[in-house]
């Protein structure tokens, strides 16, 4: 756990703690190896721990009645998830399973009530997290339902290059694999494929299997303005 000791330590759930506060929250919670594939919890079991990226990567998908998975987050190191499930005191809304070898720092429900009955610090901390994640998911199921692929391709690239002003011939890497990303998309991977060419033709970006160069960066911003 050493290791990690600072990523969690900086997790936004605990930065408002004392050092004392901190230390007993992490020494309740636990960490576990897991191999890709691997389930980390079901959609609809009993929501029983939150937890936290250490290593690896987690996805958070759902399946439709015909079995279509929807992917509605990834999650990457330093990053927690089912704080809201934990909260509601219900089950977990999705399935989150393992994409590559990965370590999960998890805190069970009954540790984290403890804690949260000893002061309002972690309470507010946890309050704010689960705040931040409904506005994501908020904001996926718009980008899901009421933009065009191209917009939401777009919508991922700008997110995927971070909060610098892009200028032409930036490169964005692209180090996820393409059913992934199509899958953030809310599109087929043949789909993201196409929508790639189309950009080409319209002179906004080149692509290449692992990255893409920017070309017009105004005409790439302006089908994503609608998230300023």
């Amino acid at each position: 756990m050493s290791g990690y000791h600072e990523m969690l330590a900086n997790l936004p759930l605990f930065e408002q703690l004392t050092d004392t506060q901190r230390a007993r929250v992490l020494s309740a919670g636990h960490e576990r190896a897991f191999e890709r594939s691997e389930i980390v919890f079901h959609e609809g079991e009993q929501a029983e721990a939150l937890f936290v990226v250490l290593s690896g990567q987690v996805k958070l998908v759902r399946y439709s009645s015909k079995g279509r998975e929807l992917l509605l987050h990834l999650v990457h190191p330093g990053q927690t998830f089912a704080e809201a499930a934990l909260f509601s005191g219900n089950t977990y809304p999705a399935t989150a399973e393992v994409m590559e070898p990965s370590r999960v720092w998890s805190l069970p429900r009954a540790a984290l009530t403890e804690l949260l009955r000893e002061g309002p610090e972690l309470a507010m901390a946890m309050l704010a997290s689960v705040s931040m994640w409904t506005r994501k998911l908020a904001s996926k199921l718009e980008l899901l339902t009421q933009r065009r692929v191209e917009e939401r391709v777009a919508l991922y690239l700008i997110a995927r290059a971070g909060s610098g002003e892009l200028q032409p011939g930036d490169i964005i890497p692209l180090d996820e694999a393409r059913n992934l990303i199509a899958a953030q998309c809310g599109t087929a991977p043949e789909v993201l494929s196409r929508t790639f060419r189309r950009l080409e033709e319209d002179g906004i970006l080149e692509a290449a299997p692992h990255c893409v160069t920017v070309v017009n960066p105004g005409k790439l911003r302006s089908l994503a303005e609608w998230i300023e």
